[in-house]
């Protein structure tokens, strides 16, 4: 829609004769990118936070059947509720929905800027149409992968950390690392560390540049998972 709202304009008469001498042009520019940047604006406000509230959803629910499976097969057969609440896991929701719902916003935001720096360019230069439609086209891809990355990226964080936060709460206090094996180009030391046992109070580093330390799937783009387990060995 945005893109054909701006071809339009640049269509008009009014933008012919700018690129002969009117500067109107610019001034109906602004006037357009501002009326869609509120509409759109608007309407990822008002969609970000059920669709963030339905991703958390699910991927607690989905960890909920996991875990549950995977202590089930540690116990020998043992039913074990693993829907439990806690504290700390209400804060892992609610950072969660918080953190994907200024995510969401910040795609519209993100492309309706890059969309008024291609347009206001093409003004300044004269070039028009020329430059405007391929840049109006890298940056549709642009903002369609990057909203499958965010939608991809935080599913997986929100998995893991709900997992967590659901291991703790039943006492839980170690867990085994797996890697996916999926990837491009995997992290070398994630494929090290598969199937080695950490423990939630001293996490492995996940990022050898900047020391971070953390959980399965908390890296950028990392898909590795991880499992419940039980220690009965006093330390």
């Amino acid at each position: 829609q945005v893109k054909r709202e701006v071809l339009r304009l640049f269509k008009t008469d009014a933008a012919a004769s700018h690129f002969g001498a009117n500067a109107t042009i610019a001034s109906q520019s602004r006037i357009l990118i501002n009326s869609l940047a509120n509409r759109f604006t608007d309407l990822f406000a008002k969609k970000a936070k059920p669709l963030a509230e339905g991703m958390v959803s699910d991927a607690e629910k989905s960890g909920t059947k996991a875990l549950h499976a995977s202590l089930q097969k540690l116990s020998g057969g043992m039913s074990l509720k693993t829907s439990l609440g806690s504290p700390a896991l209400n804060e892992i929701t609610k950072a969660a929905v918080a953190e994907n719902v200024g995510l969401i916003k910040s795609i519209a935001q993100e492309y309706l800027q890059k969309v008024e720096g291609a347009v206001m360019r093409s003004i300044t230069t004269g070039n028009g149409l020329q430059d405007l439609v391929p840049a109006l086209e890298q940056y549709e891809g642009q903002t369609h992968r990057r909203a499958k990355n965010i939608a991809l990226d935080q599913t997986r964080k929100a998995y893991n950390s709900i997992n967590r936060g659901r291991m703790e709460a039943l006492g839980v206090q170690k867990f085994m690392w797996h890697h996916s094996g999926g990837g491009a180009h995997p992290r070398e030391d994630h494929v090290d560390m598969d199937g080695e046992i950490f423990s939630f109070d001293k996490l492995p580093i996940i990022d050898k540049r900047t020391g971070e330390r953390g959980i399965p799937g908390q890296a950028p783009n990392c898909r590795c998972t991880m499992s419940p387990v039980f220690d009965f060995e006093k330390e």
